[in-house]
């Protein structure tokens, strides 16, 4: 039974590694969702940070803490909005500056330049002395810590006499910490006084920590009787700067995709070899060695010369790779046409769509891109799950 489990095992392994090895990398290049091309001169203003409700004051106790002998403080600090907010802009700095599609004016300047506009003095003018064309303006709309303690009992099985069964010897004890975060974003036209495009983010994230643990005592005669070991030094549970941090940092490539063209990668399978063609099995060798050329080349062969479907699709599956799109554009549709196969038109239309995508991204990098209807407001709540 072992041996016949383990070469079912070696099987399965070998089916998905193979699996995995039929499959070529494709980058393609995407645009931004709007044409930013008149405005590649951003200034950035710093962060407006959350607004509490009220003050919230800093309690010692922490919910579930009292079912223990541990003391812990609450790991929320009064600077957290400011520190979340000093995050954010450094992020948005951050994300705008990697697209290598901006320049950015940082938001020292900015914030210098904006706080003029309450004493009379022209902001648009000041800004646009220095090149800048948008200005992007952004909050934290929403922002919330929970903290709590949650216990896990540890079983463990013992003999005690001629009986042997499971018993709770000990409990874990574990801080849950959870931060959810809201921010918004606009990006401005300052000489139009228009909104070029306006997003918004949520995400959550959690943190456990391991404090103590207590160890029931049963040698002792005492019913009920039980120590408390501590696992976590610190009396401060830990800030909650670093989740909030977190959640930015997800947020930067989304950000960074929707202001300028990217590239974006995938894996795709490629057809397996039915009906088998011995000729073309090197193919899917040379594709595992990441040699996508030479194996173009045999795909090619194989399907001009005998219509071999998944040849066909492979090889213009292989150019798409290479970056040839309107070659592996061109060689799909003949595929399509001339069998009629259901695999060849989906992709032809994922390639058709990429092509356009691709070509619009190069409009917007060189800035020939037709802006009609350019200006429309654009606004999404987007939740990152």
């Amino acid at each position: 039974m072992k041996r016949t489990s383990l070469l079912l095992s070696l099987f399965l392994l070998v089916v998905m590694l193979t699996s995995c090895a039929t499959s070529v990398s494709v980058r393609h290049l995407v645009p931004g969702e709007v044409d930013l091309s008149d405005f590649r001169s951003v200034a950035v203003a710093s962060v407006s940070p959350y607004q509490f409700p009220s003050a919230r004051p800093l309690s010692p106790w922490i919910s579930g803490l009292q079912e223990t002998d541990f003391t812990l403080s609450s790991g929320y600090e009064l600077s957290i909005g400011t520190q979340v907010a000093d995050l954010a802009t450094d992020m948005l700095v951050q994300s705008l500056g990697q697209t290598g599609y901006f320049s950015v004016l940082p938001p020292s300047i900015t914030d210098a330049y904006v706080s003029l506009g309450s004493v009379g003095e022209d902001v648009q003018g000041l800004l646009n002395a220095k090149g800048v064309q948008a200005l992007l303006v952004s909050d934290i709309t929403y922002l919330d810590m929970e903290e709590s303690i949650v216990g896990r009992d540890v079983r463990t099985y013992v003999t005690e006499g001629t009986l042997h069964y499971e018993k709770v010897t000990s409990r874990e004890y574990y801080l849950i910490q959870k931060a959810t975060l809201s921010l918004t974003y606009s990006l401005l036209d300052i000489s139009q006084n228009r909104i070029l495009l306006s997003k918004s983010f949520t995400d959550k994230q959690e943190r456990e920590t391991k404090i103590g643990t207590r160890i029931y005592l049963f040698d002792t005669g005492t019913v009920g009787a039980y120590r408390d070991e501590r696992r976590y030094a610190s009396g401060h549970a830990p800030s909650f700067a670093p989740l909030f941090e977190q959640i930015l940092t997800r947020f930067s490539p989304t950000i960074g995709g929707q202001l300028a063209p990217s590239y974006q990668l995938s894996q795709l399978p490629l057809l397996g070899n039915k009906p088998k063609r011995k000729e073309v099995e090197p193919a899917y060798k040379l594709v595992r060695q990441s040699s996508y050329a030479d194996a173009y080349a045999l795909f090619l062969e194989t399907w001009e010369e005998q219509g071999h479907i998944p040849s066909g699709y492979n090889a213009a599956l292989l150019l798409e790779a290479l970056g040839r799109m309107d070659e592996a554009v061109e060689l799909m549709s003949k595929v399509y046409h001339s069998t009629a196969s259901q695999q060849a038109h989906d992709a032809l239309l994922r390639m058709q769509e990429a092509l356009s995508g691709q070509k619009k991204a190069e409009r917007q990098i060189s800035g020939d891109l037709n802006r009609d209807g350019q200006g429309v407001t654009m606004t999404q709540y987007m939740v990152m799950e």
